[in-house]
């Protein structure tokens, strides 16, 4: 290094700034030609990298139609000889030289002189480049000291670009072999549900899925339908939530027309709909008590009536319903019937929280940032191992609805395709369980923080917040506008989203 010129050692810095950020292969490539042309002087070249035989095949080239490379140009002698060598070769007069064979390639271009630099990444011979020129005074052995140094770095970068791009290779593979699409994961939580889906799949009973909120219930529900015999039939689903008894009994059950002021024309509900198929019902638990006498009278005889319409109809349709709250305790509440219970509760799928699912966030990072990639249209992210080992500390309170949020942020907001730990914006409930000194608090000020933390894990979603505190709007609103020393118990602030 000591006999570089500082005109080689800038160019050295240059190139080790433009090939050591890159982290995408596609694009490193005709990076590192592009930046060997530049240090060596060279008027044309190729990149040759070994294939999965173990041969060396030019990759890419530069100053010579793809195509038309003549058999012996470049000479692989002299590639294979700089590899084993692990340093450059370099000839003035290469045309005569009889280490490049005295190609006659070379003569009928006029090639004065040549070189081959070996890359080279922990004694792994990744590939090598083959440069030449026809003028006078390139490529000599004054040259050698920075093209050793180029190869080198070059080496380096390719051989980190590979790792990377074997280890995603990889996780694409382990993504593909996933048994239902869509959802991600390896660990032995996730390969206890995905035994029972596939036993569950295809009896043709009601299913009640439980689980935390974000943990992919309806992920679950849809892998169930697709994987069943009803897979060619409708499957369709409604969010149970916020909805009123007599909304939610027109889009269950249809109406007729002259129903109620506006039922202009008959409308099929969605058991009509969902007939011969699935009909998914989110949070079950917030159906009003008048509606889950009338899903008991379907769940027991397949019957039900529109409304306005005193003829019973009939459909077939499995139900699948889901929920996060404790069904056990909304019966001894007098808020959920016990009898429905029975008719949903046939089968059982318990989805389990990520904090349960050792080992697969990775896996679901690179997942996750590859749907954003194609979301946004951006090149994917890339979490670093120490992204990986925040993503890895945390409680996700939120389960993969809140891991997800956080890594479409990240993406989007990141300058580099590498996202590293600073770019990881993590709610405070998220980083640890262990942050919260009760002690110290009494319990309205322990229920305030805990609401409030709630509330951050669901983007300031009221409703969703609400539903997973096990509580009204209502009661969270005025408990907000309580702590904000607003004598309004609701502000109208809030979209009907909020």
């Amino acid at each position: 290094m000591s006999n570089l010129s500082k005109a080689g050692l800038e160019l050295l810095v240059e190139a080790a700034r433009a090939l050591l950020e890159e982290v995408d292969l596609e694009k490193l490539l005709p990076r590192l030609l592009d930046k060997a042309f530049e240090v060596s002087g060279a008027e044309r070249g190729y990149l040759l990298l070994r294939d999965y035989t173990n041969e060396m095949k030019p990759s890419l080239a530069r100053g010579i139609e793809p195509g038309t490379l003549p058999v012996g140009d470049p000479s692989f002698s002299v590639i294979e000889r700089a590899l084993q060598e692990r340093r450059p070769v370099i000839s003035r007069n290469a045309s005569r030289d009889p280490r490049f064979g005295g190609a006659s390639s070379l003569i009928l271009r006029g090639i004065r002189s040549a070189c081959c630099i070996p890359l080279i990444a922990r004694s792994e011979r990744l590939g090598a480049l083959y440069l030449d020129a026809t003028g006078a005074g390139k490529l000599t052995d004054d040259d050698l000291p920075l093209l050793e140094a180029f190869g080198s770095l070059a080496g380096l970068a390719l051989g980190r670009i590979l790792e990377l791009d074997n280890k995603q290779r990889a996780i694409d593979v382990r993504i593909e072999r996933t048994r239902f699409s869509g959802i991600i994961g390896e660990s032995l939580a996730m390969r206890r549900l995905f035994d029972r889906m596939e036993r569950i799949a295809t009896a043709d009973l009601p299913v009640l899925i439980a689980g935390e909120s974000g943990t992919g219930k309806e992920l679950v529900a849809r892998a169930l339908h697709f994987a069943s015999r009803r897979n060619k039939e409708p499957l369709r689903a409604i969010f149970c939530g916020n909805l009123t008894a007599e909304l939610l009994e027109s889009e269950l059950f249809g109406y007729k027309r002259g129903a109620f002021t506006g039922a202009i024309a008959d409308k099929p509900g969605l058991l009509d709909l969902a007939d011969k198929g699935t009909l998914f019902l989110d949070e079950i638990a917030d159906v009003p008590a008048p509606i889950q006498a009338k899903l008991l009278r379907f769940l027991q005889d397949g019957e039900y009536q529109r409304l306005g319409d005193p003829s019973p109809r009939h459909a077939d349709v499995r139900i699948i319903s889901a929920t996060n709250k404790d069904l056990a305790l909304e019966i001894s509440a007098g808020r959920f019937r016990e009898d429905l219970f029975y008719r949903l509760n046939v089968l059982r799928i318990d989805v389990p929280p990520l904090r349960e699912r050792e080992g697969d966030i990775d896996l679901l990072a690179n997942f996750i940032l590859n749907k954003v990639a194609h979301r946004t249209g951006q090149a994917p992210r890339r979490p670093s191992k120490a992204a990986l080992l925040k993503l890895n500390r945390c409680r996700w309170q939120g389960n993969v609805r809140e891991l997800e949020n956080v890594l479409a942020r990240a993406a989007v907001l990141s300058a580099s395709e590498v996202i590293e730990p600073e770019d990881i914006d993590l709610p405070d409930a998220a980083t640890t369980d262990t942050q919260l000194d009760l002690r110290r608090l009494n319990l309205a000020d322990a229920t305030k923080v805990h609401i409030l933390k709630v509330l951050s894990l669901h983007g300031g979603n009221r409703s969703e917040a609400a539903r997973a505190l096990g509580v009204s709007r209502r009661y969270l609103q005025k408990s907000l506008a309580k702590w904000r020393g607003d004598s309004n118990d609701d502000d109208g602030s809030d979209d009907a989203e909020k």
